[in-house]
């Protein structure tokens, strides 16, 4: 009887380079959150991503490339405005838009990127501006057009928008950010989505029409 012959294997497919990027985010992230901008280093991205450093500079220039591609994600995670929630209560819209039940432990991934980002851009200049530029005015930007799409289509009287979308993402974040200089002190996540709760039933006392508030709001 002849010998079987095994078939041979080809070669591993190769990841899209969009793959590739999603994952050196994901990687760098969690990398800032515990060794901080300055002391991450590109060649211990590339490791743990099991990329050469080429690879890496040929998806992201530098370090700092990097840092701007993680703020646009973890804007994301802090607030997605996703389509719109139109067709949503707007006290669902809004726990939505927050993500307001996400898992404790991509909870405390996009609380210490925060709180690690903010503390660090005191020492570089180059970092606060990219956490103002690529965070908190897309964020704000976005919150606010909402805002003002909610308020013409009758469902939120708001006087000024801008300052209500910086009222929400200041609640939000600021909650967020405390939390993690704190040691995480809420007791778990039930209690922090219970906290969030009370946030957006208190926004939506003093933004509601008239005629949607029930007799115990009026």
């Amino acid at each position: 009887m002849g010998s079987e012959v095994k078939p041979r294997r080809g070669r591993p497919k190769a990841m899209p380079d969009a793959k590739r990027r999603e994952k050196i985010v994901q990687t760098a992230e969690k990398l800032f959150v515990r060794k901080g901008y300055a002391g991450t280093c590109t060649h211990e991205i590339a490791a743990q991503c099991r990329i050469s450093k080429q690879t890496l500079y040929r998806l992201f220039p530098g370090k700092l490339d990097v840092f701007v591609a993680v703020v646009e994600a973890h804007r994301m995670k802090m607030i997605d405005l996703g389509d719109g929630y139109d067709n949503l209560p707007l006290s669902q819209a809004l726990a939505r838009m927050f993500m307001i039940d996400m898992d404790q432990e991509n909870y405390e991934i996009r609380a210490g990127f925060l709180r690690t980002a903010n503390a660090e851009s005191l020492q570089h200049p180059q970092l606060r501006e990219i956490l103002r530029h690529h965070g908190g005015q897309k964020a704000l930007a976005g919150l606010k057009d909402w805002l003002d799409r909610q308020c013409r289509k009758g469902r939120l009287v708001i006087g000024n928008t801008s300052m209500a979308a910086r009222m929400l993402l200041d609640t939000f974040t600021g909650a967020v950010f405390l939390d993690a200089l704190g040691g995480f002190s809420w007791t778990g996540r039930e209690e922090r989505i219970a906290h969030f709760r009370q946030c957006i039933d208190i926004f939506l006392r003093g933004t509601l029409p008239d005629k949607d508030r029930p007799a115990c709001m009026a």
